[in-house]
């Protein structure tokens, strides 16, 4: 009657010994964020400041590729563009174009052209709540 139940332990010890090198291999690295890959995430809601205070932007990421709305009251203009490290490139459509700098909860308008030239130097907030209106 022995036979059986140290053939039963003798089963469980042979199946339980991979489980158990399994859990004491290092686990592999878990994919790298967006961060540590050298592309800043800008995807969200973003709140304008200063002059920029009534435009909200915004951003849908996908790796380097980003699309958004830039709004003002029920003005809505579409952009496309990519991440190069922290700068965010719109594509040039129609008359404008612009390039924005991310620094931490801060997106700023480092140069645009056409009707967005004037708000070079302005930035935009990270939203705290989805939504600028507070």
């Amino acid at each position: 009657m022995q036979f059986p139940s140290r053939c039963a332990i003798a089963a469980a010890l042979a199946l339980a010994a991979p489980l158990a090198s399994l859990a004491q291999q290092p686990t592999p690295a878990e994919p790298v964020g967006l961060s540590l890959a050298g592309i800043t995430s800008v995807g969200g809601v973003w709140c304008g400041a200063g002059l920029l205070h009534e435009f909200t932007l915004e951003i849908e990421q996908q790796l380097q590729n980003v699309q958004g709305r830039l709004i003002r009251k029920a003005r809505v203009r579409e952009i496309t563009g990519h991440v190069e490290g922290t700068r965010v490139k719109v594509d040039p459509q129609r008359d404008h174009g612009m390039e924005l700098q991310a620094e931490g909860d801060e997106l700023r308008i480092v140069s645009a052209s056409g009707v967005l030239a004037l708000a070079a130097g302005q930035s935009f907030t990270r939203a705290a709540s989805g939504s600028c209106k507070g």
